[in-house]
Order: structure tokens, then C-alpha cells, then sequence
């Protein structure tokens, strides 16, 4: 299987991962995902784009399974049990991938399932590729604040904490409900750092925290520009 190439000609971007069988094999679906409009079963006549949407449509299911199973897993008060749970899990994310990849490869403009290519990924522990795809999707779609939020998971993951700002800036400014997703992240990132550095310097883990309180208390005092421009909190998963 070839890898696939994705960019513009002056900017390159390969996505070795595509090309293994491992990795091909949520989000969370958020505002704009969820299912597209294709049959329930592909037909040998469907076009390309339309077995894409089929694809994608099979990646959505596979995300719902992961999630109760997930849900399951943080309610299971027994070790080995918990540990079974979290593996059913992972072979659905494994399972969404893969349907997400497909969706890309015959539909390559298709930054929904970019996006989910990155949520699998970062459900995976796969921080690198998930910001490949998360940045394809937003070279398709610079305006698609799921996937800016979704990527501010993935740089709080890699400690990228200046980049997690950015997004979360963004975000503050464009889509209020979920920069509040990205920012109980970021207090949970502090709460976990705090627990466990990591590698990350006590010094940048306290800086950031000063920083996710101020912006907290900012994101309170304005919390109502958040809901009077029209913008409900998205349906979503975590």
C-alpha cells in the first residue's frame, strides 16, 4: 500500500501512517461531524466520494462503541476488569481509524474525517500523527474550530503548552463553547503535572497554572459572549 500524499506541491506532507497496516488500520464528534448522507451498506455502484461518506459513517459507529466502552471503563472499580474495557476500547479507536483513513484516501478533502484520522490518533497515544491530521484538516478548512480545539489536546499531551495557548485563544475569540472544553483540559493537564512533572519543569507547570486561572476567571466575567452570538456548546465527546 502506498503512503498518501497530502499538500499543496511547494509543501509536502506524507502520511507514513496510512501506509501501515497497524495504523490504519472521539472527539469526539463534535458540531459538523456526526453522520453523513450515504446507505447503511456500500454498493458496487456507489461512487468514490459516496463509499467515503460510507466510510466515515462506519468510523462514527466504531466511536460510539469505543465510547462505552471508555464510559465503562472509568466506572469499573475492578483493575482487570477496567484493563479489558480500556483494551475493547482501544481496538474500536484502532477499528474508527482506519474507517476515517479510508474516508480520506477516496475523499481527500473531506476535514471531517481529517479530524477524526487526529482524534483516533491522539486516543491512540499517537500525538505526531494526530497533528498531521489535524493540520490537513485545517489546511482544508482553517475555520474548523474542532479540529483547533482537538489539536490543543494533542499539544497539551506533547507539552506544547504555548501552542495550547494559541488554540485556546483562538477559540476564546471564535467559539466559546469550546475553548471552555479546552480549557478543563488544560486545569486537568495542571492537576495531572502537578501529580506527575513528567519531564515538564515545576516552574512551567506553575507558570501555565497561573495562566489557566487567569483566563478562567476572564472566561467567567464574559461567560454570557459565549451564548449571545448564537453559539450553543456542541455536541461532543471527550
Amino acid at each position: 500500500m502506498n503512503a498518501v500524499r497530502v499538500g499543496n506541491p511547494g509543501r509536502s506532507v506524507f502520511w507514513l501512517f496510512l501506509a501501515m497496516p497497524f495504523v490504519i488500520p472521539s472527539v469526539a464528534i463534535a458540531a459538523g461531524g456526526g453522520s453523513m448522507d450515504a446507505s447503511s451498506m456500500p454498493s458496487p455502484r456507489m461512487s468514490p466520494a459516496d463509499m467515503a461518506k460510507h466510510k466515515y459513517n462506519d468510523g462514527v459507529s466504531a466511536l460510539k462503541t469505543a465510547k462505552k466502552y471508555d464510559d465503562a471503563a472509568a466506572g469499573e472499580a475492578k483493575a482487570e476488569k477496567q484493563e479489558k474495557l480500556q483494551q475493547k476500547a482501544r481496538k474500536q479507536y484502532e477499528k474508527a481509524r482506519a474507517m476515517f483513513a479510508d474516508a480520506v484516501r477516496g475523499e481527500p478533502k473531506m476535514f471531517e474525517a481529517w479530524n477524526y484520522v487526529g482524534f483516533t490518533s491522539r486516543k491512540l497515544g499517537e500525538y505526531d500523527n494526530a497533528l498531521r491530521a489535524y493540520d490537513e484538516a485545517l489546511r482544508l478548512n482553517p475555520a474548523y474550530a474542532e479540529a483547533i480545539e482537538y489539536r490543543g489536546h494533542a499539544y497539551l499531551g506533547l507539552n506544547r503548552l504555548e501552542d495550547a495557548k494559541a488554540a485556546y485563544m483562538s477559540l476564546f475569540r471564535d467559539a466559546r463553547p469550546l475553548a471552555d472544553q479546552l480549557m478543563g483540559a488544560m486545569k486537568q493537564w495542571v492537576a495531572d503535572r502537578r501529580s506527575n512533572a513528567a519531564g515538564v519543569a515545576a516552574t512551567d507547570v506553575e507558570s501555565f497554572a497561573s495562566w489557566v486561572e487567569e483566563r478562567g476567571v476572564i472566561a467567567s466575567q464574559t461567560a454570557f459572549l459565549g451564548t449571545s452570538a448564537g453559539q450553543p456548546t456542541p455536541a461532543r465527546w471527550e
